[in-house]
């Protein structure tokens, strides 16, 4: 995937009907389906794994003990972490570091995020679908982010937050 100078958009779907959370992630301009995301079953940490249609693994996510700490890695490297606190008190609110920037975003019901740079930048947004049966949303990735890192992170999120809200 290319940088550009444009944002890029997904759309994600969390299929019902499988065994254990596996996502269905097109591309929004074109509807056509460039990556999967499969959380690993039968563990203590929460795992993601992100791949493309060839099944070539692109990205992992890792979860620490408490789920409080996520961290992305691109092969053996670590490109970033979401960030959780250990006690939520009202709403949703969390820290983000990726390729070197540091972002944060909170919202009080927990359907839509925009997650901002310290100069209010967007970085990207998160925008849960309400009232579905299949579990669906957006997440748009601004430059100069990578958007499968912004991809990943947004993973992340749902994983920590939704799954076991359905």
């Amino acid at each position: 995937m290319a940088q550009s100078s444009q944002p890029f958009g997904f759309k994600i779907r969390q299929r019902i009907f499988a065994f254990g959370a596996t996502y269905d992630i097109m591309d929004e301009a074109t509807g056509e389906q460039i990556f999967a995301a499969k959380k690993k079953i039968f563990t203590i940490l929460p795992r993601l794994w992100i791949r493309n249609m060839q099944g070539k693994e692109l990205i992992t996510i890792k979860s620490n003990f408490f789920r409080t700490r996520w961290n992305i890695y691109q092969g053996n490297n670590l490109v970033g972490a979401v960030k959780f606190p250990l006690i939520k008190f009202c709403g949703i609110k969390f820290d983000v570091e990726l390729a070197g920037n540091e972002y944060t975003a909170s919202d009080i019901l927990g359907w839509s995020f925009t997650v901002k740079d310290r100069s209010g930048q967007i970085g990207f947004l998160l925008d849960k679908k309400v009232f579905r049966i299949k579990d669906t949303y957006k997440v748009v990735v601004y430059p100069p982010l990578e958007p499968i890192f912004g991809l990943a992170a947004a993973l992340a999120i749902d994983v920590k937050f939704y799954q076991g809200n359905r």
